[in-house]
């Protein structure tokens, strides 16, 4: 049987790997569900499933399916979700986007940014700079929150960046991007037309927390490097929008999976990667939003920050979501958009 619908093939795959990331989808699993002689092999007679998923790992057509074959194709296909080009998000009516803006050229990868930017403005407009997250290993500028691509058509330029993915161990190369980006935007201000004194940056999860690095290392040469060049340009902000973002990553490491023996973290590198290990007095003003069931980024991360920040007298805002979880949609609704303009317009605009 030959397969001709991509776009199925795509989505049951996605879930496929899904499930597997769960623990639930591997051919173990499937083995105990299908293979009825307990030989090792599922036969197309044992098998009682979706007749193309079988077609799809039966990779020699012997009409079997081994555990290697099973792994081989689960992994191809992991690859090709991951490889996948996600789909732009549309820009808002009368607002101008400049796609895949090539920042920096690292490890043989372009990196690239979308800049939105506002129509009818008498001034140039502030800056809203937006981080993806996806774990530090997936994710793109496609993916902007809402709420912040709604800044776009309120008098507010949006830039949505893209970073080197992996995980968080090749830190501290994704920050030394989104530090490259934002010194990229700083120096091409005048050529799109916005303004380069007036710059915020936010992000969720793992964007929220390259956005609170970002935010509270200024001055800290070891986190700047020079991807994009431009360093003659700043890349501090005045305002930070934190959505869910891990602060303190010796702590958060205790009770999340991705920090075990196998990334061999030492709590050196944690703290070195953690952005409350470079708070001063100096910093943004930053805005936090957290969802108190939260099962991804504990909500201590965000309380960390808040009270810190408070402990130093300087200016935080805690939003915590009461029956919200890891994102959603209540983290872009209308009274989220409000907050956040209402906070970027009290330290970003002039008129």
């Amino acid at each position: 049987m030959k397969i001709k619908t991509n776009a199925f093939i795509l989505l049951l795959f996605s879930t496929a790997v899904f499930a597997q990331q769960r623990g639930a989808f591997t051919f173990e699993s499937l083995a105990d569900r299908h293979d009825g002689n307990s030989d090792g092999v599922i036969s197309r007679e044992e098998f009682k499933g979706n007749p193309k998923l079988f077609e799809r790992f039966d990779t020699n057509k012997d009409g079997k399916v081994t555990e290697a074959e099973f792994n081989e194709e689960l992994k191809q296909a992991r690859k090709k979700w991951q490889q996948r080009k996600p789909r732009s998000r549309k820009a808002p009516d009368g607002v101008t986007v400049h796609r895949d803006l090539v920042y920096g050229n690292e490890d043989g990868q372009e990196l690239a940014l979308d800049l939105y930017l506002p129509a009818g403005t008498n001034a140039a407009p502030p800056l809203m700079v937006w981080i993806h997250g996806g774990g530090w290993k997936s994710g793109d500028k496609a993916n902007v929150n809402p709420a912040i691509l709604r800044l776009s058509t309120q008098g507010y330029a949006v830039a949505s960046i893209n970073y080197r993915l992996q995980d968080l161990t090749i830190h501290p190369k994704n920050i030394h991007d989104c530090k490259g980006a934002v010194r990229w935007l700083r120096a091409h201000a005048k050529q799109y037309g916005y303004d380069p004194e007036r710059v915020a940056v936010g992000g969720g999860s793992a964007g929220g927390h390259l956005a609170l690095l970002l935010g509270l290392s200024s001055g800290f040469q070891e986190l700047e490097g020079t991807v994009g060049g431009h360093t003659n340009q700043s890349s501090a902000v005045s305002a930070i929008v934190d959505f869910y973002g891990p602060s303190e990553l010796t702590v958060f490491s205790q009770t999340d999976a991705r920090f075990n023996n196998a990334h061999e973290f030492i709590p050196e590198q944690l703290k070195h990667a953690s952005p409350l290990t470079y708070l001063t007095k100096e910093d943004p003003p930053v805005l936090i939003f957290q969802g108190d069931q939260d099962k991804t980024v504990p909500m201590q991360q965000s309380q960390l920050v808040h009270e810190r920040y408070q402990k130093m007298g300087m200016e935080s805002h805690l939003h915590i979501l009461e029956g919200a979880g890891h994102g959603g949609m209540v983290f872009s609704d209308e009274t989220r958009y409000r907050q956040i303009k209402t906070f970027l317009d009290q330290h970003l605009r002039t008129n």
